[in-house]
C-alpha cells in the first residue's frame, strides 16, 4: 500500500479495511521533518480552525459532564462528517501509535489514506484541561504532515473549545487528474470539513446524538449533566495559508509561463502577419511606443518610436482597405509571401527579446508561422468565397475580426 488506493462510486468492505489496517501499522511516515520545522517559511501550509462549542459549569471536568461526552466523540472521530472523511480504526488498539484509515470522498471518488496517532495530550495545563491527539500521515496519503485535534475546558469560565491545527504539503496522488482535482476542489472541501467538524460537536451537545465512526461495540457515551450547559453560537474561526514552498512553486510556474509565452508570442505574431502583413508590426509598435522599456535592443528598437507606430498604424489601415479590392495580389505570391515572412520574423524576434538583441531562432519561428498562416488563410478565404459563396468583402471582414481577436489576445499575453 505504497500508493494511494482509490475507487469510483464504492467503498471498501469490512474485511478489506481490516487487512489494510494491519498493513498500515507497518507503513513509514511520508515525511521526515520535526514538528517545529513545519513552518510557512519551510514550505508547510498551515490550516487551523477553532470554535467555542459551549459553556458548562466552571471547574475541572468531572467525568460525567459535557467535556467527557465530547472527549468520547473525538476519540471516535465523531467530529468528522462521513460525507467528506470517514475514519476506520480498531478501538481495542492503544491510542498512541494507533493506525487509522481515512476515506476521503469527493465527487464519487474515494481515496483510502493511512495515518497514525503520533502524539497525545491529556491533562491539566494551567487553568484548563486539554485532551487531544495528533495524526501523522503515512506513505500512501495524498497529503503529508501532522494534524492536531484538541478539546479544552477553561476551569474559570467553563468554556469548551475545539481546536484543529494542521501543517501539510501535498503527498502522493494515484494519477494526474487526482492532483488536478485536489488543486481545484481541495480547499473548498477542506474549509467545509472544518466548519462541519465544529457544527457536529455542537449538535452532539444539543441533542446527545452523533453518528459514530469507529467499529460497533465501543463503549457507550456517558450521560452528561447538562443542566448548566449553554451551546455557543459564535462562528468558527478558520485560517488557511499556503506555505512558502507552494508560493515558490507558483513562482516557478510563473517562470515557466513566461518561458512558454516567449515561444508562443513569436508564433502568434507570425500568424497575425500571415493574416495581415502590416497589422503585426503595427500592433507591436503601438505597444512598445507606450512601454519603450520593453523594446529590444539594436535596430528593432525603432519599433518603440511613436512616429514609427503612427506610420505603421496608417499603413495597416490601408492594408485592411486594400484587402477587400480585386487588384491586390495574392498573399501567396512570392513578393507578398516574402513580405509576410519578413513581418513575422521582425515581430517574432522583437517580441521575444525585451531588453536585449533579437534572436535568429525567434525570427525563424515567426517567419515560419507567417508563411504557414498565409497559406492557411488563403485556403480559408477561397473556401469562403468559392464554395460558400460569400462576397470577398464579407470574407475579408470576417478575417479582419479574427485578426482583431488574435491581436487582442497577444496584447493581453504581453501584459
Amino acid at each position: 500500500m505504497t500508493d494511494v488506493e482509490w475507487r469510483w462510486l464504492r467503498s471498501w468492505s469490512e474485511d478489506e479495511i481490516t487487512a489494510r489496517l494491519a498493513r498500515a501499522s507497518t507503513l513509514p511516515l511520508n515525511f521526515e521533518v520535526a514538528e517545529e520545522e513545519m513552518t510557512l517559511e519551510n514550505g508547510w501550509s498551515q490550516v487551523e480552525s477553532q470554535a467555542v462549542l459551549a459553556h458548562e459549569r466552571p471547574g475541572p471536568p468531572s467525568g460525567d459532564d459535557a467535556f467527557a461526552q465530547l472527549k468520547h466523540a473525538i476519540l471516535d472521530l465523531g467530529f468528522s462528517d462521513p460525507r467528506v472523511v470517514h475514519g476506520y480504526f480498531d478501538a481495542a488498539t492503544p491510542l498512541q501509535g494507533r493506525p487509522v484509515l481515512l476515506e476521503l470522498k469527493s465527487v464519487g471518488l474515494h481515496y483510502l489514506c493511512p495515518v497514525r496517532v503520533g502524539a497525545i495530550r491529556s491533562g491539566d495545563e494551567g487553568e484548563r484541561t486539554v485532551f487531544g491527539f495528533r495524526f501523522d500521515t503515512l506513505w500512501g496519503h495524498i497529503e503529508a504532515g501532522r494534524e492536531w485535534f484538541l478539546l479544552s475546558k477553561d476551569h474559570r469560565s467553563g468554556e469548551l473549545r475545539f481546536h484543529i491545527k494542521a501543517s501539510w504539503r501535498e503527498g502522493h496522488f494515484p494519477n494526474w487528474w487526482s492532483r488536478l482535482g485536489f488543486a481545484l476542489m481541495g480547499r473548498r472541501y477542506q474549509r467545509a470539513w472544518h466548519h462541519l467538524a465544529h457544527a457536529r460537536l455542537r449538535e452532539l451537545l444539543r441533542t446527545g446524538l452523533l453518528e459514530r465512526h469507529g467499529k460497533a461495540g465501543g463503549p457507550p457515551l456517558p450521560e452528561p449533566h447538562l443542566a448548566d450547559l449553554k451551546i455557543a453560537l459564535k462562528p468558527v474561526q478558520f485560517y488557511s495559508q499556503r506555505g512558502m514552498g507552494q508560493r515558490l512553486s507558483g513562482v516557478e510556474r510563473e517562470v515557466e509561463r513566461v518561458r512558454r509565452d516567449r515561444l508562443l508570442l513569436p508564433v502568434g505574431f507570425g500568424v497575425l502577419a500571415g493574416m495581415r502583413a502590416l497589422s503585426a508590426p503595427a500592433l507591436l509598435s503601438h505597444l512598445l511606443s507606450r512601454e519603450p522599456v520593453e523594446a529590444p535592443e539594436g535596430r528593432a528598437h525603432a519599433l518603440a518610436s511613436r512616429r514609427t507606430s503612427r506610420v505603421l498604424g496608417v499603413l495597416a489601415i490601408g492594408e485592411l482597405a486594400a484587402d477587400k479590392t480585386s487588384w491586390i495580389p495574392s498573399r501567396i505570391s512570392p513578393p507578398a509571401l516574402v513580405a509576410r515572412a519578413l513581418s513575422g520574423a521582425l515581430t517574432g524576434a522583437a517580441v521575444a527579446a525585451p531588453h536585449r538583441r533579437p534572436s535568429a531562432g525567434r525570427a525563424l519561428l515567426g517567419a515560419a508561422a507567417a508563411v504557414a498562416s498565409s497559406f492557411a488563410f488563403y485556403k480559408l478565404r477561397q473556401l469562403a468565397t468559392r464554395r460558400l459563396g460569400l462576397p470577398n468583402v464579407v470574407a475579408g471582414l470576417v478575417e479582419d475580426a479574427a485578426a482583431l481577436v488574435l491581436g487582442t489576445r497577444l496584447l493581453a499575453a504581453m501584459h
